[in-house]
């Protein structure tokens, strides 16, 4: 009896050893799982990748990490409620010389097939990985498009900027294992009053040159439509006049003496006339 207590003892702490020393987790849909080794010469990304279902693992020795591969929304903002207790905002110098700022907006998605080479490369989780070496691309790719504008282009060439910037950003992500869905600067570019009054200015300046350029365009436009009017009905009046001293010569022509005579018969009513002087026609004619 005291032997049978002492196995079932023995099998029970072997028991709790062995299940205290396995644990499992599930890697759903969307998200990629890696398993890495935390001991030994071989240690890191095993070759195998579990995509979906239940991973059973020591966790004394192994470690997994989860991906998501559906899309991450980013916000690096200066108003500590937005992402962030501390201001995150980004900081640019001009090609001129100026200091700017302003907050970026990121969407980006983990390749699923590149999962393992990205915690290769970096060794951390994604938030991680977002907030220190993504934050550090994004910065880089506005420093350098910024170096080669001046303050006021990155105001009045703003969308011209961006999209640089997103062309850098695409390429250089695409390398490290995502791929870019957009980014761009969120609400105002933000610099001294000073400057900002001036560039506001400038602008202000273009604009109102650029409507009064329309607005003569416009007037030069009305005055040539009314001067193609004016000639339209001044060549309209003389085609008239024209066609009416053609027809009055062509009647002239035509009205021979004999002609008007015929013509006087043919309306005559037989009657001379009372008063007034008698045509020559009509002249050896009785009453």
């Amino acid at each position: 009896m005291k032997r049978i207590l002492i196995v079932v003892l023995v099998v029970a702490v072997v028991s709790t050893i062995l299940f205290s020393t396995v644990s499992f987790t599930r890697i759903d849909a969307g998200y990629v799982g890696i398993k890495v080794k935390l001991y030994g010469q071989d240690k890191g990304v095993q070759d195998i990748t579990e995509v979906t279902g239940i991973v059973w693992y020591n966790p004394l020795t192994t470690a997994i990490y989860e991906f998501p591969t559906f899309v991450q929304h980013k916000v690096w903002s200066a108003d500590i409620t937005e992402d962030s207790p501390v201001n995150e905002e980004f900081t640019v110098t001009t090609r001129d010389g100026l200091s700017l700022s302003f907050d970026v907006g990121l969407d980006y998605k983990v390749i699923p097939e590149r999962v393992p080479d990205i915690f290769r490369t970096y060794r951390k989780d994604l938030s991680q990985i977002t907030n220190e070496f993504i934050r550090t691309m994004v910065r880089n790719a506005h420093n350098s498009v910024a170096a080669t504008y001046t303050a006021e282009d990155m105001v009045s060439r703003r969308a011209e900027f961006e999209a640089e910037v997103e062309n850098i950003l695409r390429k250089e992500m695409q390398k490290a294992g995502f791929e870019l869905q957009q980014v761009g600067i969120i609400g105002k570019i933000r610099m001294p009053a000073t400057l900002e009054e001036a560039i506001n200015a400038k602008i202000k300046a273009v604009q109102d040159a650029i409507r009064a350029e329309n607005e003569k365009q416009r007037i030069i436009a009305e005055a040539q439509k009314s001067i193609e009017q004016a000639k339209g009905e001044a060549e309209a009046i003389r085609i008239r006049a024209e066609a009416e001293a053609n027809a009055n010569k062509l009647i002239s022509n035509t009205l021979s003496p004999l002609l008007i005579q015929k013509m006087y018969i043919e309306k005559w009513d037989g009657k001379l006339p009372a008063y007034g002087q008698v045509p020559q026609l009509f002249k050896n004619v009785e009453r």
